[in-house]
């Protein structure tokens, strides 16, 4: 009987052992995952500040490739204005009552 409950402790100790060891190399996976996402983010914003950069010193003279990108933009650009533009009267006209 007594080797029975050696032999089933050794078992559950090497299970539990077993887990803990997988437990260790999920995390390690996990924290790795999480440094590459901050890494993509940190490319993100810097293709951003690139772009942005691009934009505003060469907009005037964008390469062929670009000119679609910096056509967009400024007519976001110009839509963005115009709403401006209407919100503003459209909050004097309910600031004015």
């Amino acid at each position: 009987m007594g080797s029975f409950m050696d032999d089933f402790g050794e078992n559950v100790s090497g299970a539990a052992k077993d887990v803990g060891e997988k437990a260790k190399e999920l995390g390690e996976c996990a924290k790795l995952y999480a440094y590459i996402k901050a890494e993509e983010v940190k490319i993100q914003e810097q293709y951003y500040k690139l772009g942005k950069k691009y934009y505003s010193l060469f907009q005037s003279q964008a390469a062929d490739e670009l000119i679609a990108y910096v056509n967009s933009i400024n007519t976001s650009n110009e839509k963005i204005a115009a709403y401006k533009e209407e919100l503003a009267k459209n909050t004097n006209k309910t600031g004015n009552d």
